[in-house]
């Protein structure tokens, strides 16, 4: 099959839906399909580029790794690269953007367009100073609309599944687990953990909890930071590691200061994803405390290490976490998730319950959208072009 796949978010940049459309767009090629990619510019580290890749005119800021693809102005060589390609379908992995232009494209070359639904924007809209109920609800109507475009809609978990057809999307549905490179976390050695655990000063503590991912404020960060102090108040002498840039850094480190924690915060900035693994490995324990994600994907790579997770009950989380299995739901109190901490570390045995590898190898995924992308390219284009609206909402690429 031909697999034209456009996305706002991709290699260099370091982000879950830049991991997930890395992953899916290997597994495909990896099964023999062909398959371009339409995605920015980010104007640094491009030179490795595998495959058939577009980079679209975009306005890039190197220094945040990030760039703003100004599709319009590369609108008729995006067509005709497209075009030339012949796709069998497209696969969009944003609704406005190059999503957009997905859309476009699947109208005119009448061929199955194929939606992720990897963010729930409307936890976003605080970056534009608009984070009103009235637009959150004009962000929730852009992307149903835009689904109800769509062939076929593809979440990472059930109950974002179940979420979207609440909202009111009505094509068809399924849900596909963003894969793990596993080989990471195989054959590290002992000596290179114990590097880490040197350089970040960690001996000094009895338990390890980690943390992973963007730094931002929908990421709930401060969460954790008031369940630290709670524990420290209560004799524990734990170190939280957080790996990771963003936005709420700074903000961050003033309430750390605040919180008198300065000497049990390590903040070890951008790691990249070949270390990553050596983190999770050297942690006691994961902590997800962030409500707004669709799908963490440093849940299954904290499951992959063998590390325990407490997590603020979400879709992502709900997805991965059996609660009293393989760590537990905290409520969106830092009293509480305090108490799920200790739960944990004091009888680890309790939840050390096997993780399933192969549910999300680049194999088996791999299969899942080829078996699903065959079946749509036999029916082909079936959706009606439905009247999208104007949004406020198109700059930030989460």
């Amino acid at each position: 099959m031909r697999i034209a796949i456009f996305t706002n978010n991709f290699s260099p940049r370091v982000s879950g839906v830049a991991v997930a459309v890395n992953f899916q767009e290997s597994a495909m090629r990896a099964l023999g399909h062909q398959t371009m990619v339409v995605a920015p510019d980010y104007g640094f580290e491009q030179g490795n580029d595998n495959g058939d890749i577009l980079r679209v005119t975009s306005l890039s800021f190197p220094n945040l790794r990030f760039s703003i693809p100004l599709e319009f102005m590369d609108w008729t060589a995006i067509e005709e690269k497209v075009t030339s390609f012949n796709p069998d379908l497209i696969h969009a992995h944003h609704p406005f953007k190059l999503g957009k232009s997905a859309l476009d494209l699947a109208d005119q070359l009448e061929v199955p367009l194929v939606y992720t639904y990897h963010t729930l924007y409307e936890f976003f809209t605080h970056y534009f100073l608009m984070d009103t109920e009235p637009v959150r609800k004009q962000v929730r109507e852009y992307v149903v609309n835009f689904a109800n475009c769509c062939d076929q809609v593809i979440t990472p978990t059930e109950p974002i599944r179940q979420h979207l057809i609440e909202m009111g999307v009505n094509t068809r549905t399924a849900s596909i687990p963003t894969g793990i490179d596993f080989s990471r976390f195989d054959n590290i050695p002992a000596e290179r953990i114990e590097q880490w655990r040197q350089k970040l000063n960690l001996a000094r503590f009895d338990k390890i909890l980690f943390c992973a991912g963007r730094i931002s404020r929908e990421k709930n960060l401060g969460l954790i930071l008031h369940a630290l102090r709670a524990l420290s108040d209560s004799g524990r002498n734990y170190g939280l590691v957080i790996a990771g840039k963003g936005p709420a850094r700074r903000p961050l480190q003033k309430e750390v200061a605040g919180l008198k924690l300065e000497d049990r915060v390590v903040w070890t900035g951008f790691v990249s994803q070949e270390e990553l693994p050596e983190l999770y490995l050297l942690s006691d324990l994961f902590l997800f405390p962030s409500p707004s994600d669709t799908q963490g994907i440093v849940l299954y790579e904290a499951q992959a290490a063998g590390k325990p997770i407490v997590a603020v009950e979400s879709m992502a989380s709900q997805a991965i976490v059996t609660d009293g299995k393989n760590g537990r739901f905290a409520k969106n109190d830092a009293a509480d998730f305090a108490e799920k901490i200790k739960e944990v570390l004091d009888h680890p045995e309790r939840f050390n319950a096997p993780f399933d590898r192969e549910a999300f190898s680049k194999e088996s995924l791999g299969r899942r959208y080829e078996e699903l992308y065959l079946e749509l390219a036999s029916s082909g284009r079936s959706r009606k072009r439905k009247q999208l609206g104007t949004i406020f909402f198109p700059f930030f690429n989460p």
